[in-house]
């Protein structure tokens, strides 16, 4: 075996050995049950969820009930549950989580023969070191630990597509990396919309680096050839998108559509938030400080392209080229940022900035090493100057990150869930959307159907007819380490068009969990007729809805659905001896006794409106029968 093989060989094996050292730390400090991340949420239980389901369908293409995360992980996660029957956990998801978003350190190494080291070395700082990146890379409910490696690999495989393409003649190895471009393209653009735009600044300046060095002719326009798997990629995403939507409000009557309207109108304010979230971060310096190395870079490639000496410096043009994509990228993303409602409804949450923040240091780290390859003792020695910094990067992420502390939450949730499931398997889970889920998710075999109180964030819509149907149902009252804070569950529940009554308020209870039984009255229910069918607005001063039934009754419960608390609502129901209208924001009950004649209608009168985040009201079921034996009087 020749020399240079067998250093290739070794240095191989370094870098190997370096990447599984970074995952080792990953895999024991950043898992779902360490501080070091946001804590187990609903939003992290969802791909659990979702990686044990046994349906495919055009639902199931994005992250349930949200089109801006597209689902190819767990798609995998469940198509190899359906091969080989196994079960997906947290921790288990997180080990496949981990691993793939580790994998950007490959991707990095193969963006520049001697500073890729360095970058996929601050790749492994950041993620060992910036708490911004342990909360977000490695939370199961983010996308951007499948993105950015998804990304990093498709930015990879479209620079060695544009340099085959510039070949003299480009054979079946170019059309070999179309594939794997189109093919990687498609999964960082299926995973976060974003990722075609960022892809698009990358190899606009590859493409122009490339196109600039190569003979006058066609094999100059040749490598813009290399926008066609991008291309794909884009529409591909665009497509799938569109599937879902159709599939969605085909079976749920809601296309879960994410607002991604452009925002200029609130650009100023959208300005003034978004750099508030940035500068709050500690690595904001860095991310500037790349993009000042990005600016200089750029004149240094037009300065050379000006006088048509690219080619002289093929290899500063070329870290040049890859400092400024970097800090364009990071750039992008930001400007994107400033102009999408989507952002600025959710109050600027610094999560969509963290490809800014990435891209960012990896620009400073790149641009560093760039200017000090201007200096030509430096130059001669970059090799030695990029393995003594890669190692130095590595190094001190092992040595300064900081111990694992247990966040015991996600161990109390598996408890309750098995005691959920012990005792009644099968039972439908209601709750708000962050008590509900973080349960329901952690029975791999799916045997608590798990939906929100109605309004809140649906994620499963395909459960709610459960609810209807269901003889009893749990609900999740909320999470506490104070039980005696937690308010009593209401006497009736109305959700999804069906009655509920409390059976148990402390049905389980394990801080900061509490579990309460209600049970469905459908055998006991009655349609009743609204007028207006719809429309009736509770927090509106004047609003007013009559409540028909047919047959008249003597005695019954009208459960209605509302957000609003019934305070200010006048009852008019003539001829009754009671109609006493009692509830909590979420749900009403009118308890009717008739007089003399049975009653045929009551009429409700909104006395004195309010001004409610959300005035809306559900519907009515009027409930007789046994259940109201057991009412006090």
């Amino acid at each position: 075996m020749k020399p240079a093989s067998l250093k290739t060989y070794g240095l191989e094996a370094v870098g190997l050995c370096m990447w599984l050292g970074v995952l080792a730390r990953v895999f024991t400090h950043f898992d779902p049950g360490s501080q070091a991340l946001v804590g187990w949420t609903s939003d992290a239980a969802i791909p659990v969820l979702q990686s044990n389901d046994p349906v495919f369908d055009g639902f199931r293409l994005y992250y349930y009930g949200q089109d801006r995360l597209g689902a190819w992980p767990w798609l995998l996660a469940q198509a190899w549950r359906a091969l080989t029957s196994f079960d997906w956990t947290p921790h288990r998801l997180f080990l496949w989580h981990a691993t793939w978003a580790c994998g950007a350190w490959f991707a990095l190494r193969g963006l520049h023969r001697q500073v890729g080291w360095v970058l996929a070395a601050c790749f492994a700082a950041l993620v060992l070191l910036s708490p911004l990146c342990h909360a977000h890379l490695f939370d199961l409910g983010q996308p951007y630990g499948w993105q950015l490696t998804a990304l990093f690999l498709a930015w990879w495989a479209l620079t060695r597509f544009v340099e085959a393409l510039a070949r003299p003649a480009p054979g079946r190895v170019s059309w070999a990396w179309a594939g794997l471009a189109t093919l990687l393209s498609a999964m960082a653009c299926w995973t976060s919309p974003i990722s075609g735009p960022l892809l698009l600044v990358c190899l606009g300046v590859q493409g122009s680096r490339v196109s600039a060095l190569s003979p006058p002719g066609r094999a100059r326009w040749r490598p813009w050839l290399s926008v066609l798997p991008l291309v794909v990629g884009i529409v591909f995403e665009g497509r799938a998108r569109a599937l879902f939507h159709r599939f969605a409000r085909k079976q749920f009557g809601e296309a879960y559509r994410t607002n991604l309207r452009l925002d200029f109108e609130h650009l100023p304010e959208n300005v003034r938030g978004l750099f508030a979230t940035f500068f709050a971060e500690a690595l904001a310096p860095l991310v500037v400080f790349g993009w000042i190395l990005g600016l200089i870079a750029l004149g240094f490639l037009l300065h050379h392209l000006r006088r048509r000496t690219l080619g002289a410096h093929s290899a500063p043009v070329e870290l040049a080229a890859l400092t400024l994509a970097l800090a364009g990228a990071a750039l992008g993303n930001m400007l994107l940022c400033l102009v999408v409602q989507h952002v600025r409804e959710n109050g600027y949450s610094i999560r969509y900035l963290v490809p800014t923040f990435v891209l960012g240091v990896l620009a400073a780290a790149s641009g560093a090493l760039f200017l000090l390859g201007q200096v030509p003792v430096l130059r001669a020695r970059m090799g030695v100057l990029c393995a003594v910094f890669a190692g130095s990067l590595v190094a001190g992420g092992h040595l300064l990150v900081k111990p694992r502390l247990e966040n015991p939450h996600l161990a109390t949730a598996q408890a309750v869930t098995d005691t959920l499931v012990a005792r009644a398997a099968g039972t439908v889970l209601i709750g708000g959307y962050w008590d509900s889920y973080v349960l329901g998710a952690l029975d791999p075999a799916r045997r608590l159907p798990t939906v929100v109180l109605e309004g809140d964030t649906l994620r499963t819509p395909f459960w709610v007819s459960r609810v209807r149907e269901a003889e009893e149902v749990l609900v999740s009252l909320g999470q506490s380490p104070r039980p005696e804070t937690v308010p009593e569950p209401p006497p009736w529940l109305f959700q999804y068009g069906a009655p509920l009554q409390l059976a148990e308020s402390r049905w389980l209870e394990r801080v900061p969990f509490r579990i309460a039984r209600y049970r469905g009255v459908r055998d006991d229910t009655r349609p009743v007729r609204l007028e207006p069918s719809r429309g009736f607005k509770p927090c509106e001063t004047g609003a007013s809805l009559t409540v028909h039934f047919d047959p008249p009754l003597q005695r019954g419960m009208l459960v209605m659905g509302a957000e609003t608390p019934p305070e200010g609502i006048e009852v008019e129901a003539p001829g009754a001896l009671e109609a006493r209208l009692e509830g909590v924001a979420g749900v009403w009950w009118l308890r009717l006794t008739s007089g003399e004649q049975p009653l045929s209608q009551v009429s409700l009168r909104v006395r004195s409106g309010r001004v409610a985040e959300r005035c809306v009201f559900r519907g009515a079921a009027l409930v007789t029968g046994a259940p109201l034996a057991s009412l006090p009087p």
